[in-house]
C-alpha cells in the first residue's frame, strides 16, 4: 500500500497562496483623528477624517456680528455673537470654541463671553466675524484634543 505525501513543492505552493490572501486583506484603517501641537501654544491642530466627522455628526455655524438695540450690525455698537452650544469651558473655566480652519481642520480659540442671552454668545473676543464656529460635537473634539475617550 502507497500513501501519498504532499511535496515540498505543494506546501510552499499552499502556503504561498495562503499568505497571498492574508495580503489582500483591507489596509489597517487611518485614525480617525491626528492631533497635533501647535508651537508655542496650549492647543493643539485636529485634523479628522470624513468618516470621523460623519460618526461626530459635526455640524458649524458662522460667527456673526448682531446690531445692540437701535443700531445696525457694521455700525458702531455691534456685538459679535456664537451659539451659546459652541462654547466649551475647559478644566480651569477659560472658554473656548473650535474653529473650523480648513476642510477636516479644527482648532480651539479662546473666546470672551461678556454675556449670554438665551442660546447666544455675545463676545468682546474671539474667532472673527464669518468664522465657522463648532456648535455639535464640540465637547467630543475637546476630549479629542485631551486624548479622553471614556474608556477604562
Amino acid at each position: 500500500m502507497s500513501r501519498k505525501h504532499p511535496s515540498v513543492a505543494g506546501l510552499v505552493l499552499g502556503a504561498a497562496i495562503m499568505l497571498a490572501g492574508c495580503a489582500s486583506a483591507a489596509p489597517a484603517e487611518a485614525p480617525p483623528a491626528t492631533v497635533t501641537p501647535i508651537a508655542g501654544s496650549q492647543v493643539s491642530r485636529l485634523e479628522l477624517t470624513d468618516r470621523a466627522i460623519q460618526r461626530l455628526g459635526l455640524r458649524t455655524q458662522p460667527v456673526r456680528e448682531a446690531a445692540q438695540a437701535g443700531r445696525h450690525p457694521g455700525k458702531t455698537g455691534a456685538r459679535t455673537v456664537i451659539p451659546y452650544s459652541a462654547v466649551v469651558y475647559d478644566t480651569g473655566g477659560s472658554t473656548w470654541a473650535y474653529v473650523n480652519t480648513a476642510a477636516r481642520i479644527y482648532v480651539r480659540q479662546p473666546i470672551v463671553i461678556t454675556a449670554i442671552q438665551g442660546d447666544t454668545a455675545i463676545l468682546s473676543g474671539g474667532p472673527r466675524v464669518g468664522a465657522a464656529v463648532v456648535t455639535v460635537g464640540a465637547a467630543e473634539l475637546l476630549g479629542t484634543e485631551y486624548n479622553i475617550s471614556g474608556e477604562e
